[in-house]
C-alpha cells in the first residue's frame, strides 16, 4: 500500500482537507454574520487564528518578531485585514458560491498588479488567459441587471489580497515564512479591532464556540495548505484549490438552500479555466527556467 501513497498523493490529499475546512471556515463566517456584525467577525476570525499560534510563539520566544521591515508588515496585515473584511461582508450577503469563485479572481488581479508595481512582463497567453477570466466575472455579476454591492466588494477583496500577496512576496525576500503569518495576524487583529468595538456584540456561549472553531480551521487549514504543497507538484496542487467553488455550492445548497443560476455557472466555469491555466502555466515556466539554470 505505501507505493499508493506517493508524494503528489498524499499532497493531493492534504490539499483536500484544506478546501474543505476553509470553505467550512467561510460557511461559518456566513453563519455568524446573521446575528454579529462582520466588522467584528472578521476581527475575530484574526484573533482566533493568532490564539492558536500563541503556544509557536511562547516557544520559540520574542525573539522570533525581531525585525527590520516592520512598515513592509504592517502593509502586509492592512491588505490581509481588509481583504478578509471584504470577503466576510461579501459572503454575508451573496450566496456562498457566488462570493468563492469572485474571491478566486485573485490570480488575475495579481498578474495586473504584478506588472504595474513588480515590472513583470504579461505574455500573449497570459493576457488572452486574463482577458477571459474577467468575461467570466461579468458573467457572475450580470451588470445588465445591476450589479449587486456585495459583488463589487468581493471583487475589491480579491484586488486588495492580491496586494497582500505581493507584499508577501517581497516580505520573503528577508523574512522567514512563521514570522511573516505571525506578523500577519497580529497587525491584522490590532487594525480590525478599533472598528470592531465601535459595533461589539457579546457572543453568546454558542457564537463563542463558532468563533474558536474559525480559528482552529483557518490555522488547521493553512498548515494543511503548506503541507500539500510541500509534498505535491504545483502543477497539480494548484488547481485543486479551486474545487473550493464546488465545495462551497455543496454547503450553500445542503445548509443555506442556495443555488446559483446558469450565468453563474457558466461564469464560474470560465473563471476556473483562465485561472487554473495561468496557475498551471506559471508553474511550468518556473520548472524549465530551473532545469534550463
Amino acid at each position: 500500500m505505501a507505493h499508493i501513497f506517493t508524494p503528489n498523493v498524499r499532497g493531493v490529499l492534504w490539499m483536500m482537507a484544506a478546501v474543505t475546512g476553509l470553505t467550512t471556515m467561510f460557511a461559518i463566517l456566513k453563519h455568524l454574520t446573521r446575528d454579529l456584525p462582520v466588522l467584528e467577525v472578521s476581527m475575530f476570525r484574526m484573533a482566533a487564528s493568532l490564539l492558536f499560534f500563541l503556544p509557536w510563539l511562547i516557544r520559540n520566544r520574542l525573539g522570533v518578531l525581531r525585525t527590520q521591515r516592520p512598515m513592509a508588515h504592517f502593509m502586509r496585515g492592512f491588505f490581509g485585514a481588509t481583504s478578509l473584511l471584504c470577503m466576510v461582508y461579501a459572503v454575508s450577503k451573496l450566496i456562498l458560491a457566488d462570493a468563492t469563485v469572485l474571491g478566486f479572481t485573485i490570480p488575475l488581479w495579481s498578474i495586473i498588479l504584478s506588472m504595474l508595481f513588480l515590472g513583470e512582463r504579461i505574455r500573449l497567453r497570459r493576457t488572452i488567459a486574463t482577458i477571459c477570466g474577467f468575461i467570466g466575472v461579468l458573467l457572475v455579476v450580470q451588470p445588465q441587471g445591476g450589479v449587486a454591492p456585495a459583488a463589487l466588494v468581493a471583487l475589491g477583496g480579491a484586488i486588495l489580497a492580491s496586494g497582500a500577496i505581493i507584499t508577501m512576496k517581497d516580505l520573503t525576500r528577508t523574512e522567514p515564512a512563521d514570522r511573516i503569518v505571525i506578523y500577519f495576524l497580529i497587525y491584522g487583529t490590532l487594525i480590525l479591532l478599533g472598528p470592531a468595538i465601535y459595533v461589539w456584540q457579546w457572543p453568546d456561549l454558542v457564537q463563542w464556540g463558532w468563533l474558536l472553531g474559525l480559528g482552529l480551521l483557518g490555522s488547521s487549514g493553512q498548515i494543511f495548505l503548506t503541507r500539500a504543497y510541500a509534498l505535491g507538484e504545483v502543477t497539480i496542487i494548484a488547481p485543486l484549490d479551486f474545487l473550493r467553488v464546488i465545495v462551497a455550492g455543496i454547503i450553500g445548497f445542503v445548509v443555506f438552500d442556495e443555488l446559483p443560476d446558469a450565468w453563474a455557472f457558466a461564469g464560474t466555469a470560465v473563471i476556473l479555466f483562465s485561472c487554473v491555466y495561468i496557475v498551471r502555466r506559471e508553474a511550468m515556466m518556473k520548472k524549465q527556467g530551473a532545469d534550463g539554470s
